[in-house]
């Protein structure tokens, strides 16, 4: 197997509930050739080995590029062409490297699945077989292995256990891995039946952290006493008991109505009724079916009259399935919510707002599931004011994230570099236990967000509990409008008064190639991206440029449009598709502002890649402007509108929904562009690298805490010294980011100068 999947690239970092920092991904640090001629004719002159290299990387010719890169011709500059030949024999050596690691981390995880299945560790074990298959070249091989067929089956039959149980997050434990296991193999109905099966179950997890937080609470204990038989697990905080209601409040039956209206009618599925009706019962259903719900809704435990309710739920989904998805109307949803409104005070009676908040939930998630789609949403009303924030991109506060630790109290996962906070030396892992002198206790985060926010300009005093001292802090901190850094160098040198970071954008100063790291695209990202250039041609020219976009997750459209725009000068920069295929419209690029056309650019993009990301890239790559190198991108090229469903009887509350596509410009020979985004039973999404560099798990992850901590630097700490901090050299030097070391080597042939040539003067 080749370049892999989004899903399957965090195969090796599942979690129940955890933010995922870090992608792992399958394959060697190595290029994927893809159409190579079994040989190719060298040219001896400088100017067109040049250009065969850069052309043969521009369209995938990895095969001929490596010809190319073995042939320097002699009328190179001699000094350049020797460091451009130990660049290549580093890379060799250090795919050759990767390869060893790959096969010892074979062996280490068979010796793995052997102890853990001896011991009884169906988690470890599972967690095994993964390892092996990642690191393999034939999964399919791997799951014909005799002890994996055992381990299979073995997990079957412990998840059936689990389920009698109640024990959703080890049935979710054990299907994500055995869908993991399947995925991107021939077994496609196995790796099916799984994600339905793990999809069923997320959904009641969803359920129990929505509306029975003690039920999962102790879910979390079993799975902390498999996972960490040593570790203490706290006791269930019951200040948190009630923030189930929180949620439902402004929920009305109108803007239900008005969502799947607009749903139904201006999806670009053009779906219709009865996926969302069909969907909006089945969520009921499960939400009937999920015995731990009795924690706050007693009318479950009444079995009987939970069967009622049940019965006329199945009742309406059989009747509905005899229907014509075209003959399906918004009478259907008028005969069918009435009913289960009535019947709900006699059979489960549970607030009339939980049962429209899953009938919502459920019909958005039906669309996700036919036509993977998790764009469209309800945002209700207690979720529009934070919506607003991530659209408008202002936010005005300290610069914090928050979240709760294991005792349900308020803990700082990370303040925002040159943020208030960080400034005022707030750090990692800081217990906020007072908010201007009022207690956190019991607070829900979006309680601790509404009062830690608040007018720019104005001070808010949080009091911090820090392990290893005895004493709160009381630490002011003066509200601003927090900025969100997207555009980075390749090595922060330090900090300003005001925390804006002064950058190194050199990658290689000697060769003019400068590095720019770009984590979205934002209002200020195209801005900034311009001062990042005034200061490389202040102190050189720039001669090539490479763009990391990886695990960029996109953004703003016109951000995208502005930073293509630099680099092609004429044609389209992307359009947008209906649902029958017609261009809505379309953005040409203007030659004034395209001042960096024919600059050497290398972009790096990878299964994190989305949205804008794939724009900038796919625009690039389609206009021969840039060599894209690295994986397939993530495959999302869907345009999303906001519709206004409020009521004045319940609260504000918005529809999200997707109803057209991207699309990118055609490339030479081709009528029309490609749409990025990934469509059901698709096998041809994203942006598709003209180089493919995989990179192993720990590749990845070690590539990932060297610029994290090359990255950080304490603005509160005026002591610390520099030189702690690693360089991301090592990220070349040690081979680690298989990725930027490609995009380097092509950038260097490209500017190999000719013996004699003068250089470019620096400073």
């Amino acid at each position: 197997m080749s370049s892999p999947s989004l899903a399957r690239s965090f195969r090796l970092s599942f979690s129940v509930a955890a933010t995922v920092l870090v992608t792992a991904f399958a394959g060697a640090g190595s290029f994927e050739e893809k159409v190579d001629p079994p040989s190719v004719i060298v040219p001896e002159g400088l100017d067109a080995w040049r250009s065969g290299v850069w052309e043969a990387a521009l369209e995938g010719r990895t095969g001929e590029m490596m010809e190319y890169l073995d042939a320097i011709p002699g009328e190179a500059d001699p000094d350049r062409a020797e460091a451009l030949r130990a660049a290549m024999k580093a890379r060799d050596g250090h795919a050759a490297e990767t390869n060893e690691d790959r096969a010892e981390g074979r062996r280490e995880a068979s010796k793995k699945i052997a102890e853990a299945l001896e011991s009884g560790n169906l988690t470890e074990a599972l967690t095994g077989a993964v390892e092996l298959q990642t690191l393999s070249d034939d999964w399919e091989a791997v799951l014909a292995e005799p002890e994996i067929v055992t381990l299979i089956q073995t997990a079957e039959d412990r998840e059936a256990e689990a389920r009698t149980l109640g024990d959703w997050l080890f049935v979710q434990e054990i299907l994500f891995r055995l869908r993991t296991l399947h995925e991107d193999t021939d077994f496609k109905e196995l790796h099916q039946s799984y994600d339905r099966r793990l999809d069923e179950v997320n959904r009641r997890i969803g359920l129990l952290a929505r509306y029975a937080p003690r039920s999962l609470h102790d879910l979390r204990g079993r799975q902390m006493s498999r996972l960490e038989p040593d570790e203490e697990f706290p006791e269930f905080n019951e200040a948190f008991a009630e923030d189930w209601k929180v949620p439902l409040n402004g929920i009305t039956e109108r803007m239900l109505r008005s969502a799947l209206r607009i749903g139904a009618t201006q999806h670009i599925s053009d779906c219709g009724w009865k996926p969302l009706l069909d969907g909006g019962l089945e969520a009921i259903e499960i939400f009937a079916s999920t015995d731990q719900l009795v924690e706050n809704f007693p009318g479950l435990a009444d079995r009987e009259k939970a069967d009622a309710w049940l019965e006329i739920v199945r009742r309406e989904r059989a009747r509905l399935a005899e229907i014509p998805e075209d003959e399906v109307t918004r009478r259907d949803y008028h005969r069918i919510l009435p009913e289960l409104m009535r019947a709900n005070p006699r059979t489960i009676d549970v607030p009339e707002a939980v049962v429209l908040r899953e009938f919502g939930e459920g019909a958005t998630y039906r669309l996700e599931d036919i036509y993977e789609d998790q764009y469209t949403q309800m945002i209700w009303p207690e979720q529009l004011r934070r919506f607003q924030q991530q659209v408008q991109g202002d936010f005005v506060g300290v610069g914090i994230l928050i979240r709760h630790d294991d005792k349900r109290e308020l803990m700082v996962q990370n303040p925002l570099e040159g943020s208030p906070a960080s400034r005022a030396g707030i750090e990692e892992q800081d217990r906020i236990v007072e908010v201007d002198g009022v207690p956190t206790t019991g607070w829900s985060l979006t309680r601790a967000v509404d009062e830690i926010t608040g007018p720019r300009g104005e001070e808010v005093v949080l009091s911090i509990a820090r392990e290893g001292e005895e004493e709160t802090v009381d630490v002011p901190i003066v509200r601003d409008r927090i900025k969100i850094r997207s555009v980075n160098g390749w090595y922060k040198k330090s900090l300003d008064e005001e925390g804006t970071p002064e950058w190194d954008w050199w990658v290689d100063r000697e060769e003019g190639i400068g590095y720019v790291r770009l984590t979205s695209f934002n209002d200020d990202s195209f801005d900034d991206f311009l001062d990042a250039l005034g200061q490389m041609q202040a102190d050189r020219s720039i001669e090539g440029l490479v763009l990391d976009l990886r695990f960029n997750p996109g953004g703003l459209l016109e951000s995208a449009i502005r930073f293509s725009n630099l680099f092609v000068s004429e044609g389209r920069i992307v359009s947008c598709e209906d649902r029958d295929g017609q261009t809505v419209w379309a953005r040409p690029a203007q030659r004034q502002l395209a001042f960096l056309e024919g600059k050497p650019l290398v972009v790096l993009v990878n299964p994190g890649s989305a949205s804008a990301s794939e724009i900038v890239s796919g625009c690039l790559q389609a206009h021969g402007a840039a060599v894209v190198v690295g994986e397939r991108s993530f495959g999302k090229g869907s345009v999303q509108t906001v519709h206004d469903v409020s009521d004045p009887q319940g609260g504000p509350a918005a529809f999200k929904i997707t109803n057209q596509y991207y699309a990118l410009p055609p490339a030479p020979g081709e009528e029309r562009g490609r749409l990025v985004h990934k469509m059901p039973g698709s096998t041809d999404w994203g942006v598709n690298p003209g180089v493919t560099v995989e990179m192993t798990p720990d590749q990845t992850q070690e590539a990932y805490e060297l610029r994290r901590k090359s990255d950080l630097i304490a603005d509160w700490d005026e002591d610390r010294d520099p030189g702690e901090r690693p360089r991301p050299e090592g990220l070349l030097e040690d081979g680690i980011d298989a990725q930027l070391e490609t995009a380097i080597l092509i950038l260097k042939a490209r500017l190999l100068p000719s013996a004699g040539k003068p250089r470019v003067a620096a400073g």
